[in-house]
C-alpha cells in the first residue's frame, strides 16, 4: 500500500493487479480514504467515464503514485525482524556481524523468540546473525528484512535477500542430491578404498561441475552487487579463477569491502603458496617471551606446522595424525610446531595437556598468522622444505601422510 505525501487519500492496486501494472490495471484502481475508512472500488466503465472527463487530475494522481512508490523503493534505513524457533534462546543475544571488518555492528535480547535490529546502511553489507548454535548469513540493506532462524532458515523482504534465500534452495537442493549420491556408494558395500575411490569419480564427475554451476549463475547475474561478494566469498575458488572473476566484476563491486579484503587475502595466498619462502611472524608468549616461526623453519629439516585451537574439534581429530608422523619421523628429520591461533591462551595450554602434545607450540597467535598466510579455516597444516620453502598447504589425514612419506624418501639417513 502506498501513502500519498498530504495523507488525503490512499490507493492502492487489487489482488488481481497485484500480479503485475500494466493492461487491465486501471479497472482495480481502489481509493481509500483515511478520514472516513470508505473505500469505494471503481468498475471499468466508471474509471473510463473519470478518466475521460478529467485526464488532467487523472494522471496527476498516476504521475504522484509512481513518484510516492519510487520513493518507497528506495528506503533510507533497514529493519531486521527476526523469529527463532528454538525457545531455549529467549533471554540470550543475538549478534549482528559485518563479515568483511569482522565487526560486531548490533546485538539485542531475544524476548518471545522474537527479536530486531534497526540501523542504516550506507552501503549494503554481508552480514551474519548468530546466537549459538544458530547463524544465517544475509545482505544488510535498507529495507524490512524478514528472518527466521533455527534449524531450517527463512530469509526475505529485500531483492537481494530474495535472491541470497533463493541461493540458499539452490544449494540445499544440491546438498539433497549429493546426500542421495552418498548413500547410493554405501549401499554397494564396498570396502574403505572403493568407496573412496568411488565418492572421488563423483566429485569429480558432478559434484565440483555442479557446484561451479550454481554459484556461477549467482555471480553471472550479480556481478555489480554485494550478492556477488557473498558468492565469491563462499565459491572456494584458486587464486587464478579468482584473478579471471575479478576481471569481469563491475566497479561498484569491486569496491566493496569484502570483496578488497578477498584481493587482499588472494595477494597473501601466492605469497604463501607452493614454491614461496615463508613468511616470518613473532608472537609474545604468556612468559613474556618472543617466539618466531624462524625459530623453527629453515633450520635444514623439514617441518609440519599446525595451525589449530583448542574448541575445534577437526583440529583435536588431527593432533592423533599428527603423533603419528612425529613418532615415525621426527628421529628421521621430521620437526612439527603447533601454532594456536583464535584462541584463549589457558584453554590452548590446558589442550595441549588434554591431547599429550609433545612438540613445540607457538600459543596466542590469534589472527597474525592466519592473517598473513591467507588461512580462513582451520586445522590448516603446513609443510616447509628444509630451506624453508612451502611444500604443500591445507594438508589433512591421508594427503598429509602421503606428502610427508613421499619427502621423507629425499632425506639422506
Amino acid at each position: 500500500m502506498v501513502k500519498s505525501k498530504k495523507q488525503s487519500f490512499f490507493f492502492i492496486y487489487s489482488s488481481q493487479a497485484g500480479k503485475g501494472i500494466g493492461r487491465g490495471c486501471l479497472e482495480n484502481l481502489v481509493f481509500i480514504c483515511p478520514d472516513t475508512l470508505l473505500s469505494l472500488s471503481l468498475p471499468r466503465y466508471q474509471l473510463y467515464y473519470l478518466y475521460m472527463k478529467n485526464r488532467t487530475l487523472f494522471l496527476l494522481v498516476a504521475a504522484a503514485a509512481v513518484m510516492v512508490a519510487s520513493c518507497n523503493s528506495n528506503p533510507t534505513s533497514y529493519t531486521i525482524d527476526g523469529t527463532v524457533v528454538d525457545s531455549t534462546l529467549n533471554g540470550n543475544t543475538i549478534y549482528l556481524t559485518d563479515i568483511a571488518s569482522r565487526n560486531v555492528i548490533d546485538s539485542v535480547v531475544i524476548t518471545n523468540n522474537k527479536f530486531k535490529f534497526k540501523g542504516k546502511a550506507d552501503t549494503a553489507f554481508v552480514g551474519v546473525l548468530q546466537a549459538m548454535p544458530y547463524h544465517l548469513g544475509l545482505i544488510v540493506e535498507n529495507g524490512n528484512i524478514v528472518v527466521e532462524l533455527g534449524r531450517t532458515d527463512k530469509l526475505s523482504g529485500t531483492p537481494l535477500n530474495d535472491e541470497l534465500y533463493s541461493y540458499m534452495n539452490d544449494m540445499d537442493s544440491l546438498r539433497q542430491v549429493i546426500m542421495a549420491k552418498q548413500q547410493e556408494i554405501v549401499a554397494k558395500g564396498l570396502s574403505n578404498e572403493e568407496a573412496a575411490e568411488e565418492w572421488s569419480k563423483v566429485e569429480t564427475s558432478f559434484i565440483n561441475p555442479a557446484i561451479d554451476k550454481l554459484y556461477s549463475s549467482y555471480f553471472d547475474r550479480n556481478k555489480n552487487n554485494v550478492m556477488g561478494a557473498w558468492v565469491m566469498y563462499n565459491w572456494g575458488v584458486t587464486p587464478a579463477q579468482f584473478d579471471s572473476l575479478y576481471n569481469l566484476m563491475g566497479d561498484s563491486l569491486k569496491a566493496n569491502p569484502l570483496v578488497k579484503g578477498m584481493v587482499h587475502e588472494f595477494e597473501m595466498w601466492k605469497k604463501t603458496s607452493e614454491g614461496q619462502m615463508f613468511t616470518d611472524f613473532t608472537i609474545e608468549q604468556p612468559d613474556g617471551t618472543k617466539a618466531s616461526l624462524s625459530d623453527y623453519v629453515g633450520k635444514g629439516r623439514y617441518v609440519l606446522v599446525d595451525f589449530w585451537a583448542s574448541w575445534c574439534t577437526p583440529c583435536r581429530a588431527e593432533i592423533p595424525n599428527i603423533k603419528e608422523l612425529y613418532d615415525k619421523y621426527h628421529d628421521q628429520g621430521l620437526d612439527v610446531l603447533g601454532v594456536a591461533v583464535w584462541d584463549k591462551v589457558e584453554d590452548t595450554q590446558k589442550a595441549i595437556e588434554e591431547l599429550g602434545i609433545v612438540w613445540p607450540q607457538i600459543i596466542n597467535a590469534q589472527q597474525i598468522p592466519t592473517d598473513l598466510y591467507s588461512i580462513r579455516g582451520i586445522p590448516h597444516i603446513i609443510l616447509f622444505a628444509p630451506d624453508g620453502t612451502i611444500v604443500a598447504r591445507d594438508l589433512r589425514d591421508e594427503a598429509m601422510k602421503e606428502k610427508v612419506a613421499e619427502v621423507m624418501k629425499t632425506v639422506k639417513k
